[in-house]
């Protein structure tokens, strides 16, 4: 694994890093395990000025891969999607998710860009519980979206470091995003007037 993040850091210089982010991006979406963090962060230390472009082109691909993550899970789930889910030790994940969407598509799918389980197990999931399609493309281009454009933003505004630490610190920055979104649903439908 660290062989692999680091041959991805590696292509951030090269001439064709931005097809690579869109590989990695689509790719981790559906079944490869690297974040494509491993490299829009090492890009956007490259060129900085470029976050708004290179954020468009990692949501952009892993909405893409989550499509195809979907199909996976429902039309191939024996042949390909249960291998995947075995082979990186989710089974149990895999589970929890599918009780979780019995709360609902949107929500639990917004919140996956911001949760430890790998994004993967959610899109694969949702192919498999045949979560409704539309709910589930639009919390993952609003989810996906957010993530990827606050990265992309931290490491422009205040240096690819920020960005790092708040991958590092990624729990307890899922609890504080998850917190200030509760609190604006609620002032906006003016359950806490007082905000």
């Amino acid at each position: 694994m660290r062989k692999a993040w680091e041959w991805f850091q590696a292509r951030a210089a090269s001439k064709h890093a931005e097809a690579w982010l869109a590989s990695l991006s689509f790719s981790e979406s559906s079944f490869f395990l690297i974040p494509p963090d491993a490299l829009l962060i090492p890009m956007l230390a490259a060129g900085a000025g470029r976050w708004v472009r290179l954020a468009i082109i990692t949501t952009v691909a892993s909405v893409s891969g989550a499509v195809f993550g979907y199909l996976m899970g429902h039309f191939f789930f024996e042949q390909v999607a249960q291998p995947i889910i075995v082979m990186y030790g989710l089974t149990e994940e895999f589970a929890h998710v599918g009780a979780l969407y019995a709360q609902g598509t949107f929500i639990i799918v917004l919140l996956a860009a911001f949760t430890p389980i790998p994004y993967k197990v959610f899109v694969l999931a949702g192919g498999f519980f045949g979560v409704p399609f539309l709910p589930f493309l639009a919390a993952s281009i609003v989810g996906r979206g957010a993530r990827f454009f606050l990265i992309a933003w931290l490491a422009h505004r205040f240096g690819p470091r920020a960005a790092e630490l708040f991958l590092a610190h990624f729990k307890i920055a899922t609890v504080v995003v998850v917190a200030v979104l509760s609190l604006l649903a609620l002032w906006y439908f003016d359950l806490i007037p007082f905000l």
